[in-house]
């Protein structure tokens, strides 16, 4: 398979963070990919997913623990203060634990869905096959793009995690007695798996577009009533290219129905990690916005406290953005069948021609009943309207979490002034 030369580089780090079960073959007879099962690469799998799940099962017993003492040394330290610390230890807390459990997701689902991400790859070998067939499509310059779409994708990103990830490493180590670093390598290791399956996503997400486009393309220059430039036309030459234009619409139809089939083992092999993923971004939005109005509460517009908010923005920054990248990039594909539905009824048609009618009604009502839509495993689409619902609730939690704080600082004063 091409597109999995393509896509080589990205699935070879795959393989090494254990998001990528499948080894990748080279028959001599091809210049292609085959992928062939690798017992190896799932015990290591299965190795990592067993290693990571007890440590987090350690560290949930271990954090919970360590927090409840050194609450208690504080208590006997500053009083009434500790209610502004313990309540952000807690948040952070379950952002930590959210983002191993975003973690074990991903490793398992890896495992679990094996079979549908080489399903993925089968289907699209069949589509180019198809688009290269069928439609004349020159799919081998679509696979050059995609490379270098991928590897620059890919570098903004790493560069976005490197920035963000060594801001807020060098915030915190100014903070006096810090214990940050420690926190920072068991949330950092995770992170980075979890920002991988992300562009795991995005990379399938982009080929499902970049096929849609070439179906629109198609079909913006598809006439079925063919005029032809002479004075007058040849009835002969007229009925072989409406049949040729015929063709290339059942050859559109049938790769549009491959494509919504695509759609639907993409959202097989990451829907449980989109479900995961955007929770977890979501705690660690909703963590930060405490955090920063912890700091604002505190803040006595000294440098120091300046460089702590900003921290705790530039924290928030890689979740807002692979939530933002996401939805944009699942709403965009999806609108894709819209346009494909407005330029089928742009087509030159003879109206009076019973097999033309037929033809776009019967892909008119293929459109309509075959939605392309990405799912986080049922539980919600993946669109812009993701983007309102998340900033609702982390405004409806932030609003909860500053009334506990409000409320434990009152009952906190009260207690120390008696």
């Amino acid at each position: 398979m091409d597109t999995l030369r393509a896509l080589e580089l990205v699935h070879r780090v795959c393989q090494v963070c254990n998001l990528w079960p499948w080894r990748l073959a080279a028959p001599p007879d091809t210049e292609g990919l085959l992928l062939r099962r690798s017992r190896w690469l799932e015990l290591y799998g299965w190795t990592v997913l067993t290693v990571a799940s007890g440590f987090t099962a350690y560290g949930l017993f271990q954090e919970s623990s360590g927090q409840k003492q050194q609450q208690q040394e504080q208590e006997e330290e500053e009083g009434a203060e500790t209610t502004i610390t313990s309540i952000g230890h807690t948040v952070d807390f379950i952002q930590l634990v959210g983002m191993r459990v975003a973690h074990l997701a991903a490793l398992l689902e890896a495992l679990w869905q094996r079979q549908a991400q080489r399903e993925f790859f089968v289907e699209l070998d069949e589509i180019d096959r198809q688009l290269s067939k069928a439609l004349r499509v020159d799919v081998a310059a679509g696979r050059l793009l995609m490379r270098r779409q991928t590897t620059r994708w890919a570098v903004w990103i790493l560069w976005g995690y490197v920035v963000s990830q060594s801001l807020i490493l060098g915030a915190k180590l100014l903070a006096p007695g810090h214990r940050f670093p420690i926190y920072w390598i068991y949330y950092l290791l995770p992170l980075l798996v979890c920002g991988l399956r992300y562009f795991q996503i995005f990379t399938a997400v982009q080929i499902v577009r970049q096929r849609l486009d070439v179906i629109l393309v198609a079909l913006q220059h598809l006439q079925l009533q063919q005029k032809s430039p002479g004075l007058e036309p040849v009835p002969e030459e007229q009925a072989e290219l409406e049949q040729v234009a015929m063709d290339r619409l059942v050859a559109v139809r049938l790769v549009y129905q491959r494509v919504w089939a695509l759609v639907a083992l993409l959202n097989r092999c990451y829907g449980i990690s989109m479900l995961m993923q955007v929770g977890n971004d979501f705690l660690a939005i909703t963590s930060n916005c405490y955090w920063m109005f912890l700091n604002f509460r505190q803040s006595a517009a000294s440098p120091f406290d300046i460089l702590q908010i900003v921290a705790s923005a530039v924290w928030s920054a890689p979740h807002l953005g692979n939530v933002l990248v996401l939805s944009l990039l699942c709403d965009r594909t999806a609108q894709c069948a819209t346009r494909l539905a407005l330029c089928l009824h742009q087509v030159n048609v003879d109206l009076g021609n019973e097999c033309h009618n037929a033809l776009i009604t019967q892909f008119s009502l293929q459109l309509l009943h075959q939605r392309l839509h990405f799912s986080a495993a049922g539980f919600f689409n993946v669109d812009c309207t993701l983007l309102y619902t998340i900033v609702g609730a982390t405004t409806t939690y932030l609003i909860i979490l500053i009334q506990f704080h409000m409320s434990e600082s009152t009952m906190g004063s009260r207690s120390t002034g008696e």
